[in-house]
């Protein structure tokens, strides 16, 4: 049983790796997220707080770069703008969507350095973000032989660096924009269901991103795991069976605008 799962589990990342040949950057990855969405420490915005027109910065790996949607409208960032839209007191929305597939916190960091990116930053009524899976994606591929606990907790403290560091740029750059930072979720329990050892992972992963986000104070962490934990989370990704399709996006950008307007 072993041997097999470790042939099902190469073929997977050999087809993720192919996708990634002709796009040029590795795959993305998301996993699951803490839903703890009562210890949020965020405060409702108020209605008086959204200026008529609206900018929205989208930085962070594939799941900003809406890699899956098939409509072409953005993934859940396009969703989120639509939705925006559609309030009374905003009469347009600016949206500049700086995701890139396949980034880890390492390459967030750099886009961070560009001062375009910057310039946008400092303008944001809203930042979007989603980083983080592909950070994880990385320990497995380094040992995809025999999967453990311990290099994903060695990289967990370096990983939660980089974060810290992301949220000082942006505040730096802008100390008043709401911050809104995606949990991951983990496709695998869909495909691969005996890598309980992800589940542990991403869980530990998401409550230091959590936390960072909670420190804030004017950050949201919006959890998403629960739209794909069961079987049914088939029609919920795109044909790569790993990053979510128009529908999954749809359910994450509601989720996002929901929390946007608690």
């Amino acid at each position: 049983m072993i041997r097999n799962l470790f042939i099902l589990l190469m073929g997977l990342l050999m087809l993720l790796s192919g996708c990634n040949a002709l796009s040029g950057n590795p795959a993305d990855m998301a996993a699951k997220p803490v839903n703890n969405k009562e210890h949020l420490m965020k405060e409702p915005i108020p209605k008086n707080f959204v200026p008529s027109n609206l900018n929205v910065v989208a930085i962070g790996d594939s799941l900003t770069a809406g890699v899956g949607d098939a409509d072409n409208n953005g993934g859940y960032v396009g969703d989120v703008s639509d939705l925006l839209q559609r309030e009374e007191n905003i009469s347009s929305v600016d949206v500049s969507n700086f995701g890139v597939r396949g980034h880890k916190t390492t390459d967030l960091i750099k886009v961070l350095g560009n001062e375009k990116v910057i310039e946008k930053l400092r303008d944001a009524d809203i930042i979007l973000m989603t980083i983080g899976g592909n950070d994880i994606m990385k320990v497995t591929r380094n040992h995809i032989i025999n999967l453990k606990l311990e290099p994903y907790r060695e990289e967990q403290p370096l990983f939660e660096k980089r974060f810290k560091k992301i949220m000082k740029t942006i505040r730096t750059a802008n100390p008043d924009a709401v911050i809104v930072y995606t949990g991951l979720y983990n496709p695998f329990k869909y495909m691969l269901p005996e890598l309980s050892e992800i589940d542990t992972i991403v869980e530990e992963w998401n409550q230091t991103s959590n936390r960072i986000i909670m420190e804030d104070g004017n950050a949201i962490f919006v959890p998403i795991q629960d739209l794909f934990s069961n079987k049914s989370v088939g029609k919920l990704l795109y044909i790569d069976e790993f990053h979510p399709s128009e529908t999954g996006y749809s359910l994450i950008a509601d989720r996002v605008y929901s929390n946007l307007s608690d």
